[in-house]
């Protein structure tokens, strides 16, 4: 059912959430599995704002994004599965959507910051984003929720006067 299955990476520990969810899938089908990291200058404080691209800085998280994703893939290769690393120059989610395309994956799996309201307003969302923009298949993995500490029963119950 699914021969490619796209990874998409940041370096954070929730974006690598998406990874065993990815894997379970991939030894259930025999799929390969593409982890990618978007590398591209970051958004300007302020929209006035021009960045003028650093070629040094550039080749610098290239090299360190490469790497990163090498250690992912590493264990999931010891693992027996197929893995290919992608480092792609869009911001993230055009760069998941092109190599989406490029690929012709079959399954995107990322997380998901779980924002809601004002909050994701003001930040965006890539996930969002890509969910909309594909006719893929795509599957958000949803941040943990914390622990909850338990409560009684009789701490529960709502007072009318």
């Amino acid at each position: 059912m699914y021969e490619k299955i796209l990874v998409p990476l940041d370096g954070s520990a929730l974006a690598e959430r998406a990874i065993r969810h990815a894997q379970e899938i991939a030894h259930g089908t025999k799929s390969e599995i593409l982890l990618l990291q978007a590398v591209n200058l970051p958004m300007p404080v302020v929209p006035e704002a021009v960045l003028i691209p650093d070629a040094k800085w550039l080749d610098e998280a290239r090299k360190e994004a490469a790497r990163y994703l090498e250690g992912i893939a590493a264990p999931l290769r010891e693992a027996g599965l197929r893995v290919r690393t992608l480092l792609d120059d869009r911001p993230p989610a055009d760069a998941i959507l092109h190599v989406a395309t490029r690929e012709e994956v079959d399954l995107i799996v990322m997380s998901t910051h779980g924002r809601g309201g004002f909050s994701r307003l003001l930040m965006g969302s890539v996930a969002e984003s890509v969910f909309r923009a594909t006719s893929r298949t795509v599957m958000l993995v949803k941040p943990e929720r914390p622990a909850v500490a338990a409560q009684h029963d009789e701490e529960w119950y709502l007072h009318i006067p």
